[in-house]
């Protein structure tokens, strides 16, 4: 027997229709001009997840809709959302289409924290996704995400060089301080490792990293020529002064 695509009627002054698919969802709510798209939303609630499916058939859907009904519909789809979304590429590209902050947290909040883990499972995933934040958003994910979770996450310096250069200088002070200094030092593995947290950190946040060090924990780690070459080119003039105390060197 060939298989029947469910279909769930909506009616709005006195006309009905069937929908199944994310595309029908979009048409109707596109013919209704946004008159009547909660009334859509509404009489559809159960059965969105199904009917939306996918994340083409969610991003097609928010297109269609104002930001309040927006958020309305990521609310609804409740804690199916993540499978509608996948994957972090698809969430990245839903929260870099959205325009409003309040939709985006919606988004986030929905998922929650069990979601968005089991989206976000790597570094670049997660630089990805606060590239795409607006306003309070990236503290958002970052507290969702948890402490715990962020610090098994990471494995380099230029793992969390990533997520740092996602962030502004406030952010950045506050992943460091979730993750906390002892963390961050047992990530960096050479200069190289070093450069990148140095060249994402502002001069005042770098200072803190290599005031961690002494100067036989900066030989050790800068330990061969590249390394060193690698590293001085890439800092401020500040972080330079800083590493030369550091190393005892003019």
């Amino acid at each position: 027997m060939p298989y029947s695509l469910p279909r769930y009627a909506v009616t709005i002054d006195g006309e009905s229709a069937q929908i199944g698919t994310a595309a029908e969802l979009a048409i109707a709510l596109d013919v209704l001009q946004g008159r009547h798209d909660r009334a859509v939303l509404e009489q559809l609630r159960p059965h969105l997840a199904d009917i939306i499916a996918t994340p083409q058939g969610l991003s097609q859907t928010l297109k269609s809709l104002a930001p309040d009904d927006q958020q309305f519909l990521v609310e609804a789809l409740g804690n199916r959302l993540v499978d509608v979304v996948q994957s972090a590429p698809y969430l990245r590209d839903m929260l870099a289409a959205l325009a409003e902050e309040r939709v985006e947290a919606a988004l986030l909040k929905t998922l929650g924290t069990p979601g968005l883990r089991r989206l976000l499972m790597t570094a670049e995933d997660v630089a990805e996704t606060l590239e795409w934040v607006y306003g309070d958003c990236d503290q958002l994910a970052l507290d969702l995400l948890g402490a715990d979770y962020l610090r098994r996450l990471f494995h380099t310096g230029y793992e969390l060089s990533l997520v740092f250069n996602a962030l502004d200088a406030r952010r950045q002070a506050q992943l460091l301080e979730m993750l906390n200094w002892q963390r961050v030092v047992a990530l960096v593995m050479d200069g190289r490792d070093l450069a990148h947290l140095l060249r994402a950190l502002p001069p005042d946040l770098s200072n803190k990293l290599l005031a961690q060090y002494d100067r036989t924990q900066l030989v050790n780690l800068i330990h061969n020529e590249k390394d060193w070459e690698y590293l001085i080119h890439r800092l401020e003039d500040a972080e330079a002064t800083q590493l030369y105390r550091t190393l005892e060197v003019s």
